[in-house]
């Protein structure tokens, strides 16, 4: 898969050969280096993303040619440090660009899969203009992936793998024609939403909520016993799982909460789904212990109160009055 390119500040350098610790905290230290755009990673069967915002990761996602999925930062990280095979590249591109890939994860198309080599390219434009679309257009050439930017129906930014002149409606439309030269030659997509890329939530914040409920844990063991608390602790999640399905991330056989796998959420999401976990965890002890739980709590919590407090998990948990 190819995607447009930016300014390249590391182009096909061999992933053998790159700390990317190295590469990452570079992009951080100054601030000429913190960019916008895109790291790459080829590999023999797939291309993997990390989405940069100032020089920090902030999302990430794989490609290959049967399908395109989200992943967690982390988890293209670690793939990325253990492999010796592949390439590395960062791209400094506008955030737009980004913002448009991105949305292809999470936004349903108004159309899909439509041939240009089969439809006409100027009815297709025609009603675009109609309609005054606002969205973009993923355009398919083979493996090359562009992006075409509409607003109010006219074209207003473009990001292509091939050379296109201008952003004027003929010269696009023109060009599509002269690639389109087969069936399947050019395929695109229209999407009516760009929603601004949202940051995943990080490995410390992952911790903190981690630390948090263990925390809790530990100290109603030592008045409910070991088996219950662990017995509870897994329902608790369990529960949660129906509005979080990520929280299947997270491990409870041993009786403590463990990340048992990469997790993709925003920090919101993140906050709420432990907000929802140890909500219905706390709330199992509360006939039992009535209102000695909300000392237990508060103690287990204190210091992690200001971190939570700053967290959605401080405005949507029903313990926020204990921090």
């Amino acid at each position: 898969m190819r995607f447009p390119k930016g300014r390249a500040v590391l182009q096909n350098a061999k992933l053998e050969f790159v700390h990317l610790d190295n590469v990452l905290a570079d992009n951080k230290k100054e601030r000429a280096s913190k960019i916008s755009g895109y790291l790459e990673i080829v590999y023999p069967d797939a291309v993997e993303f990390l989405y940069l915002k100032k020089g920090e990761p902030v999302n990430a996602g794989h490609f290959n040619r049967s399908e395109r999925k989200q992943m967690s930062v982390a988890e293209v990280i670690d793939k990325a440090k253990s492999s010796t095979v592949g390439t590395v590249s960062i791209y400094e591109t506008p955030e737009e660009l980004v913002d448009m890939i991105m949305a292809t994860f999470s936004v349903k198309p108004a159309f899909k899969n439509l041939d240009l080599a089969t439809v006409d390219t100027e009815k297709i434009f025609e009603k675009l203009i109609g309609v005054k679309f606002d969205g973009f257009l993923e355009i398919k050439r083979g493996f090359d992936m562009s992006y075409l930017r509409f607003k109010e129906g006219a074209p207003c930014s473009g990001y292509f793998t091939w050379k296109v002149d201008s952003l004027g409606l003929e010269v696009i439309k023109a060009a599509l024609k002269q690639a389109a030269t087969g069936p399947g030659a050019v395929v695109i997509d229209a999407f009516d939403k760009i929603p601004i890329m949202a940051e995943q939530a990080s490995q410390a914040q992952v911790t903190l909520f981690l630390n948090a409920l263990n925390k809790i844990v530990s100290e109603l063991k030592t008045i409910a016993g070991p088996t219950v608390v662990g017995k509870t602790l897994t329902s608790s999640r369990e529960s949660a799982t129906a509005h979080y399905p990520f929280l299947n991330g997270f491990d409870t056989a041993d009786g403590e909460a463990k990340e048992n796998g990469k997790i993709v959420a925003t920090p919101e999401e993140l906050g709420k789904a432990f907000a929802e976990w140890i909500d219905n965890f706390v709330d199992s002890f509360r006939v039992v212990l009535g209102k000695r739980l909300d000392g237990v709590v508060q103690g287990a919590l204190k210091d992690f109160r200001f971190a939570l407090k700053a967290s959605s998990f401080g405005r949507h948990s029903k313990l926020k009055d204990l921090l």
